[in-house]
């Protein structure tokens, strides 16, 4: 399974829910891809008004705990002299657009969520450099140059609500009950110990690595588990966010309103790779 790094735009994909009527879970999103991939880079990309209010601040704590990177600049309120309105403008389709060039060597495929036909530059351009292309949006908010764009892999998000969709605590065991088959992967679940999977860097400290995961849980690579005998001075020098990582479940904690897991390396080669970046 290849790399895939997923891009969202962020206010596009608000109309979005809104025009389908329901909104996406985005921890159940992030489980539809890591089932696909070898590892997933996800950023959502949205304008911040202040104050914050206490529900953007919870969606944004839930989207970082479960391995987004989140983007955003400050709406800007600009006054028109001639008609005498204020526009409000916090458009970040640059700031995606230069991410998506800026990381092209860490993934092979590039997932956009927006409907935008902006974005047709960098779609052009990402193929022309092998990249796989793929948008998500839906019938209706996904603009007819975007439709027509040749070489693009289009994904109706409509068409994935079984998997993605938020649903309330009473809803849960029927939604469960409704999949069937592979699509019982989506389900939310704890890792047994000694479980193994591959997860992408997130964040880097000088105590370990926290990594993306199946699981919709935060992730611990201690220091102590990466099975170097040199010593390390500087743990953010040597580890990079292109760096992959196949990791065992050693604790799963469930005593934090987000469960915690703490894994060890088992990759030798990694293990290698990041000593040979101490010596040099």
């Amino acid at each position: 399974m290849g790399r895939a790094a997923v891009f969202i735009d962020g206010a596009n994909l608000f109309f979005t829910q809104r025009h389908l009527g329901w909104q996406i879970d985005f921890s159940r999103l992030m489980a539809f891809f890591m089932s696909g991939y070898a590892s997933v880079q996800a950023n959502y990309y949205v304008p911040a008004s202040e104050p914050v209010s206490e529900e953007n601040a919870a969606f944004t704590r839930v989207l970082i705990a479960h391995g987004y990177r989140i983007t955003s600049k400050s709406v800007k309120k600009i006054f028109n002299k001639e008609t005498g309105v204020i526009v409000m403008k916090g458009n970040l389709d640059v700031e995606l657009v230069v991410d998506a060039l800026i990381g092209i060597d860490q993934y092979d495929t590039f997932i956009l969520f927006s409907g935008d036909s902006d974005f047709i530059p960098l779609l052009r351009a990402l193929k022309e450099k092998g990249k796989e292309v793929i948008v998500y949006s839906t019938q209706g908010l996904s603009a007819r140059e975007l439709l027509a764009e040749p070489g693009i892999v289009y994904g109706d998000i409509s068409v994935l609500k079984e998997r993605i969709e938020q649903v309330r605590q009473g809803d849960t065991a029927r939604i469960e009950g409704a999949l069937s088959g592979s699509e019982q992967e989506f389900s939310v679940r704890l890792p047994d110990i000694g479980q193994l999977f591959t997860g992408s860097v997130l964040k880097v400290q000088p105590y370990g690595i926290f990594l993306s995961n199946p699981f919709h849980v935060k992730c611990l690579l201690p220091l102590s588990f990466l099975g170097i005998s040199k010593y390390i001075k500087d743990l953010t020098a040597i580890v990079r966010m292109a760096d992959v990582f196949e990791v065992s479940v050693f604790h799963v904690n469930t005593a934090r309103e987000i469960a915690e897991i703490t894994v060890k390396l088992v990759d030798k080669k990694m293990a290698e790779e990041l000593a040979s970046r101490i010596e040099g």
